[in-house]
């Protein structure tokens, strides 16, 4: 009789379907591992650190959101993963806290360079218009001087007690009021200070010497705007052209009685010609000279205009640092959080934060 030697139940293998059973670590295995854990520092070589920081960057549910991808205002993801992984190198957190602290320090640096970029377009968004806003503004100025200079001519003689004001009350009509007298006043004496007030009144000149070689005088329509526009610089000059009148005209207003010598006259004429001409030519000097003035003035009032702009309208100067003192907050908690946390994980005893009540007392 033979004897069998009794199989093992073939439960009892180990097979993957019915793993070995693991031995519970002992109290001095769980004591141990978790001082070794203390000791810890995260990885040491460049390598382990590269690859700590390149899990930090793909998994950050905040890398994902903070970077703008798309639109005008696209961000450089780039820029972001080489702060994270700056960031990393000087931290080099270990485990998801403080990870995740060091994402948020991130996010906080990126967040407050856009309130940089924002306080920049903020200052550009005027200066950037600035010449053509003050050329605007000029242009518009000296069209309204003009425009009022010419209201005095085109009431005639019979309204000069009242002056039209266009567009006073309702754009488009004319309304008559006393008050204007003034308003053209003022514009009569701002013609010389701008550059369109300059070039009419140069031209007015250039018209009246032409007349004047043509003719041997100034028609009355050039010599009452001559009068009408340099009247508020220089009165005497203004005068003398509103009196040159035609030769002819005032030998026919003398009386017929009266016996002159008229060659005697006609060289006095000649004589007063050529005197105004030399105060015209005098006086398209005095505006080319003017007119260099004008604009360098127009150069320095820029220039401290811009300066002026370097800093952000007062609304906008708010906004910008309370979301800058905002961002500050959390960035000095984030900070503050990760450096007690990595104190204690090398078993520093690390006392509990300070909170100070700030609030009113009742």
């Amino acid at each position: 009789m033979s004897l069998e030697t009794p199989s093992k139940d073939s439960s009892a293998q180990p097979s993957p379907a019915n793993p070995p059973r693991r031995q519970p670590a002992s109290e001095r295995r769980i004591r141990a591992n978790r001082q070794n854990a203390l000791r810890s520092t995260g990885p040491k070589t460049k390598r382990g650190k590269r690859t700590v920081a390149g899990n930090a960057i793909k998994h950050g549910f905040l890398a994902r959101e903070v970077v703008i991808t798309a639109g005008d205002g696209e961000e450089s993801l780039e820029e972001f993963h080489d702060l994270v992984k700056q960031l990393h190198e000087q931290y080099e957190p270990i485990g998801v806290i403080e990870e995740s602290l060091v994402q948020k320090i991130a996010t906080c640096w990126w967040r407050t360079a856009r309130v940089i970029r924002a306080e920049n377009g903020e200052i550009r968004k005027r200066l950037d218009t600035l010449a053509m806003d003050r050329e605007l503004r000029n242009s518009n100025k000296g069209n309204s001087d003009l425009e009022l200079s010419e209201i005095p001519l085109l009431l005639g003689a019979e309204n000069q007690g009242q002056l039209v004001l266009l567009g006073a009350k309702n754009p488009g009509q004319p309304v008559l009021t006393k008050d204007g007298t003034s308003d053209v006043r003022e514009a009569l004496r701002d013609l010389h200070k701008n550059h369109l007030g300059l070039e009419s009144m140069s031209q007015l000149l250039q018209i009246a010497k032409s007349e004047i070689a043509r003719d041997g005088y100034m028609s009355v329509n050039i010599r009452n705007r001559i009068f009408h526009a340099f009247r508020g610089w220089d009165y005497n000059f203004a005068l003398s052209c509103l009196l040159c009148g035609d030769p002819e005209a005032k030998k026919a207003d003398r009386p017929s009685e009266e016996v002159v010598d008229e060659q005697a006259v006609d060289e006095q004429t000649d004589k007063n010609r050529a005197d105004l001409v030399v105060c015209i030519d005098g006086c398209l000097e005095r505006i080319s000279a003017l007119d260099g003035y004008v604009t360098e003035r127009e150069d320095l009032a820029r220039d401290a205009e811009a300066r002026s702009f370097s800093l952000p309208p007062a609304d906008a100067t708010d906004k910008l640092l309370r979301y800058e003192a905002h961002l500050d907050r959390q960035l000095y908690r984030a900070m503050d959080q990760l450096e007690r946390l990595q104190r204690r994980r090398r078993g520093e005893n690390v006392p509990p934060p300070l909170n100070i009540n700030v609030g009113s007392r009742r």
